[in-house]
């Protein structure tokens, strides 16, 4: 999974009060380049984000000091990345090692790859939280307006049949046809919906919150059009946990980690119960061929877990169950239990609702910051159980990212007359 400390946790996210060694030029000028490459990256190349993620944290590593904080969150991520190899040995993906020979065959290696990433995205985390504020300020600063920016562009050429897309494309020599190019398009709302709630606390903080309506606006119409329906979900979860947290503070952060911790836990529960009272054949009459698709998938895989509840199918068995499940699940939790069985999922769990728990410390402290928090986890909870396959490189990118743009915004001073926290506690 992500690997990444803590996205919001009140002592993880700030800088060490005994580190003023770590906060220096370096690391401000690591910080700007991750704001300018995120919206570069988003509309052009959005699997760029691995080796973008992979080269922040090593580009931080020479400074990097683990603390005890830092350590829970790391052992779970190395935990499951271990039984993930571990279930190699009875996985039908299972791929002999001798067999390997160049990059290419290297790339298939699923296990290898997640100790990769928990080495690399988690420093990425860890390191640029040595920031001082007035880096995370600038960093913060370029990363919102690039944001709005990224927005704009995606809605104007996605209502122009992506026209601009198609012309970059064509620069670089080859053609791509025009729905193949909506498509790319759309993969930059993935993004907006995750940097939504870290930019929008950023342009309220700097009195722009304009702005934050032009973002909702552009973003909206931007997923629309590409029927990006994942993120239009996305958004609306994200917005009513943002506003129970926001409006119920500790007691709304407390909510938030039980809602984390259902779906692991009971996915295939519920997916089995709503397939026996006929829930699922209702949906099937009411939705669109995609959602129709999905539905599909999700009753194979909860079928599927009942053969190997507790240990799973193996890592990657997702991909060898032929037109049942195209390449996976479709849905985070699913995918887990299918193939890491009880003991991947709880792995999983644990750590986000290790996560969430930092949303209920953080609510102690700023409410505004921890319904940003709470906003960006839900976001990314429901598209990874709408869209993507769990182990792929780019969107655990985009979950150490989107701590790191928490961390950013979080270094952004409160306006006096725009402290939203003053604000909720008088109410």
């Amino acid at each position: 999974m992500i690997a990444i400390p803590s996205l919001a946790s009140n002592r993880l996210g700030d800088a060490p009060s005994d580190g003023s060694d770590r906060r220096t030029p370096w690391l401000s000028g690591v910080a700007v380049f991750v704001a300018v490459m995120t919206p570069l990256l988003a509309y052009i190349a959005p699997l760029g984000f691995a080796p973008l993620l992979a080269l922040t944290g090593l580009l931080v590593l020479p400074g990097l000091r683990l603390t005890r904080a830092a350590a829970p969150p790391l052992l779970i991520l190395v935990a499951m990345a271990v039984w993930a190899a571990i279930s190699l040995s009875w996985s039908p993906a299972a791929i002999d090692v001798s067999k390997l020979k160049g990059y290419d065959d290297l790339e298939t290696l699923t296990a290898m790859k997640l100790f990769l990433q928990v080495a690399t995205y988690g420093a990425a985390v860890v390191g640029l939280r040595g920031l001082s504020d007035a880096g995370a300020r600038r960093a913060a600063t370029v990363l919102a307006y690039g944001v709005v920016a990224l927005s704009v562009v995606a809605a104007l050429d996605s209502l122009s049949g992506a026209t601009i897309y198609q012309k970059l494309h064509l620069a670089t020599g080859e053609a791509i046809r025009p729905d193949l190019a909506m498509v790319k398009v759309s993969l930059s709302t993935y993004i907006l919906a995750l940097l939504f709630w870290p930019a929008a606390l950023i342009l309220s903080r700097l009195s722009r919150r304009g702005l934050i309506g032009l973002l909702v606006l552009a973003t909206v119409v931007t997923s629309k059009v590409c029927s990006s329906d994942a993120c239009l979900v996305a958004l609306a979860a994200g917005g009513a946990i943002w506003a129970m947290v926001y409006l119920a503070g500790r007691n709304g952060a407390k909510v938030l980690v039980g809602l984390v911790a259902a779906p692991f836990v009971l996915a295939p529960l519920a997916v089995l119960i709503a397939v026996e009272t006929g829930f699922v054949a209702w949906l099937h009459r009411m939705v669109p061929a995609s959602w129709d698709m999905r539905l599909n998938i999700w009753t194979f895989a909860a079928d599927h877990i009942q053969s190997h509840p507790f240990r799973g199918w193996g890592l990657d068995a997702s991909r060898t169950f032929g037109p049942g499940i195209p390449l996976h699940t479709h849905n985070a939790q699913l995918q887990l239990w299918l193939e890491l069985g009880a003991i991947g999922a709880a792995l999983a769990g644990v750590f986000f609702c290790w996560l969430a728990y930092g949303v209920v410390r953080l609510s102690e402290r700023s409410r505004a910051e921890a319904a940003m928090a709470a906003g960006a986890l839900v976001s990314y909870l429901v598209i990874g159980g709408l869209s993507f396959g769990v182990w792929q490189e780019w969107w655990l990118a985009l979950g150490a990212l989107t701590l790191i743009a928490c961390r950013l915004a979080r270094a952004v001073p409160r306006s006096e007359w725009t402290d939203l926290d003053e604000i909720a506690q008088q109410g």
